[in-house]
């Protein structure tokens, strides 16, 4: 446990996170108290659960058909943009519908505002996905994910009581209105992001050529699509509980009213469970791992049949829930860090789009069961039917594993190699393993030209065998022949972390062998690691030895500087 209250810190030292789990909390809470306030008060006004159904389809229906497109909008326009309009354009929509609880309008205005609402919601969960790993990096990121599913769930629990309160005051319109705020302060809090990011959508490209680029990138990895695809198992159990918590309640002696203790244990399962899944998605084989989950999170279900204690039924949803954060944890984080950056908004539009269609499939099935069964049945179905549907795709997950073990036992003596680089120090073996796979190794005669001075900086060489010469003009008229770089080495790094034209001229003195690791690729890894300080360190140097380049600014205090060259990398 302590090993994760360290990364947890870890991940809370970076700024933009904080200020985005308070975005987030904000947020959340609003509309968990806004959604019992306005539950109750469309209720009293119609005195139909057909109304609450309705309400129900208008919240989600919109995300389902539009969570796609809004996953194309995260991946063509600046991310932080899009979460600022997001919220301001929701706090509009709760305005308005503000009005309406105010002025006892129409229910049917109600309805209208709560789908208004979902669109404009539709392209905020996939922008604040694609822009944490832009705030955290690799390695914080699983910690990340975690902190914000324990807020979630933590959510579940303190918004309806607050919603509860604010129904007390006889005033309903309190609470709507307190929502509309919470989403002002929400894009308040986001407007101080320091960070900037925006993926790679072409604005001349149709939204269909955009959402095909993303399913294509998703559909190249096959552990995303496995790990997709269970999440959505994940989802239907959610889903499912939604329509029987309120049965299961009754037959359990504590009415209607008992279900917020089965939502409050499947919520308090979710805090407990995120220390154990953030410990659990460094692991290298998910299969075992999420299957595991899945079963975790729905026999609790089947057991429950031959339970009548509401307290043990109770403490069946905590396990429940720690189950269901550890699928959700794992299955976004490896998105995170598998999919392209380019295409990771539209993939997780895709995403968010798979796991509503999950939810609304389990509640209507779930639904139908109880009108022809008793609760009993439609339990076993969920503890027992959604693990037998793992099983099914059991050997799909086991397939991508399979594939993801064979690819790193390929790449092993690359990543070996690049893990003795100062250059990548403290980057994680994830990061290490995308770049052994963007690299692509080149055999080159003695002689031949690997880098030419002044020539854009477009990637990182890796000298696996062999040696380089360097030489360099600077702002004098003769070159001056700088230190050789022998195997393992790296020339190319200055011109890409500063941004500026190749300052030296890189020649193979013998036959060698070099990995070329493109450009972006290297800054991402670069940035993954937040910039090692030997990193920084090593490139200061290089610059401040480069002749004609002394003056330039450079990357390092005093502090992070090392007393002398690195014997390994050389000027150049």
């Amino acid at each position: 446990m302590a090993a994760s209250s360290g990364r947890f810190r870890d991940a809370l030292r970076h700024r933009d996170l904080r200020l985005l789990i308070g975005a987030f909390g904000v947020d959340q809470v609003g509309s968990w108290s806004y959604l019992v306030v306005i539950s109750v008060y469309l209720f009293d006004r119609t005195h139909s659960t057909q109304w609450l159904a309705a309400l129900g389809i208008c919240r989600w229906g919109p995300g389902l058909l539009l969570a796609s497109y809004g996953g194309v909008i995260a991946d063509r326009y600046q991310r932080v943009t899009i979460l600022i309009v997001s919220a301001l354009a929701s706090a509009a929509v709760m305005a308005a519908m503000a009005v309406v609880v105010a002025t006892n309008a129409s229910p049917g205005l109600i309805l209208v505002l709560a789908a208004a609402s979902a669109v404009a919601l539709a392209p905020y969960q996939p922008a604040a996905g694609a822009l944490t790993p832009e705030v955290v990096g690799e390695k914080d990121l699983a910690a990340a994910n975690s902190l914000f599913s324990a807020l979630e769930n933590l959510v579940v629990v303190l918004g309806p009581g607050i919603g509860g309160l604010l129904l007390l005051t006889g005033r309903p319109v309190i609470g709507v209105a307190i929502n509309a705020a919470s989403f002002v302060v929400a894009a308040a809090v986001i407007s101080r992001l320091r960070v900037r990011s925006r993926g790679g959508a072409d604005s001349e490209d149709s939204a269909v050529q955009q959402w095909k680029a993303g399913l294509s990138a998703l559909a190249a990895q096959p552990v995303a699509v496995a790990v997709v695809l269970f999440c959505a198992l994940d989802s239907a159990v959610y889903g499912a509980s939604t329509v029987l918590y309120v049965p299961l309640s009754v037959r359990l002696g504590t009415g209607p009213n008992g279900y917020s203790y089965l939502l409050a244990g499947a919520a308090l399962g979710g805090v407990l469970g995120v220390g154990l899944a953030n410990r659990l998605s460094g692991g290298s084989r998910l299969a075992p791992v999420i299957m595991g989950s899945i079963c975790l999170q729905a026999l609790p279900f089947g057991v429950t049949v031959a339970v009548n204690s509401p307290a043990l039924a109770a403490v069946l949803q905590v396990a429940s829930g720690v189950g269901m954060v550890i699928v959700d944890v794992l299955a976004l984080t490896s998105l995170q860090r598998d999919l392209p950056r380019q295409t990771l908004g539209r993939v997780l539009g895709i995403f968010d789009t798979v796991l509503l269609a999950g939810i609304l499939l389990a509640s209507v099935a779930t639904g139908i069961l109880l009108a022809h069964t008793d609760v009993n049945v439609a339990l076993i179905a969920v503890g027992a039917g959604i693990p037998a549907l793992g099983l099914v795709g059991l050997p799909a997950l086991l397939r991508a594993d399979r594939t993801s073990a064979a690819v790193a036992q390929r790449l092993r003596p690359r990543v070996a190699l690049l893990a003795r680089l100062d250059l990548l120090e403290g980057a994680d073996r994830r990061t290490l393993e995308r770049l052994a796979a963007a690299a692509q190794e080149i055999v080159m005669p003695a002689g031949e030209i690997v880098i030419r001075e002044g020539d854009e900086a477009d990637a990182l060489w890796i000298l696996a065998r062999g040696e380089l010469s360097v030489s360099a003009t600077g702002d004098g008229p003769v070159p001056r022949q700088l230190a050789v770089v022998t195997a393992p080495g790296y020339v190319g790094e200055l011109g890409l972390l500063h941004g500026i034209p190749r300052t030296a001229t890189v020649r193979t003195s013998q036959e060698s062998v070099l990995l070329r690791i493109g450009g972006q690729d290297f800054l991402d890894a670069a940035e993954a690691g937040r910039a090692s300080p030997s990193l920084l360190a090593v490139a200061g140097i290089r610059m401040a030895r480069t002749p004609g380049r002394g003056a330039r600014p450079q990357p390092v205090s005093a502090d992070t500087a090392p007393p002398g060259p690195h014997p390994h990398h050389p000027e150049g």
